[in-house]
């Protein structure tokens, strides 16, 4: 079974409810900004979700701007629907470019160790590793300087 002790987060000190599972990663900065994310695009969702359920039991709703939605009264939900979808749409966008953003500096680290894994490729490829294994082992130079003595 496993053990529910916690730990302080280093960066908050001791204020209550700010305890982490120890068994669970760090937080960071970047994985609290996408946590906000997260919840204010689940709040949008939450806030938009009834607006458009309301268009669509009126019937289908027209994309924003094409002519069967310009032909729609100004009062039909469907016409205000389509506004609401199209602003989650735009809230989903927007979301995806600002994780972009945020996954830049994990992409970055990626990119530098596959930079050094190829180049330390590149240096045993380089080496005759048949010269070096003709050379004497540490173990052997000490019994030598041992037989010498």
């Amino acid at each position: 079974m496993r053990s529910t002790a916690t730990t302080v987060r280093p960066d908050l000190g001791d204020q209550e409810g700010e305890r982490q599972d120890e068994f669970l990663p760090a937080r960071t900065p970047i994985a609290d900004a996408i946590s906000a994310l997260i919840a204010r695009d689940g709040s949008i969702s939450d806030y938009l979700s009834p607006k458009i359920a309301q268009g669509e039991a009126r019937g289908p709703i027209p994309q924003l701007g094409t002519a069967e939605w310009e032909h729609l009264d100004n009062g039909d939900p469907r016409k205000i629907g389509a506004v609401f979808v199209a602003a989650s749409e735009w809230t989903t966008i927007t979301s995806l470019r600002r994780w972009k953003v945020l996954d830049e500096p994990r992409q970055a680290e990626a990119e530098r160790r596959t930079r050094q894994r190829m180049a330390s490729y590149a240096i045993c490829e380089a080496e005759d590793w048949t010269k070096q294994a003709a050379r004497p082992s540490h173990a052997q130079l000490v019994r030598r300087r041992a037989v010498i003595t």
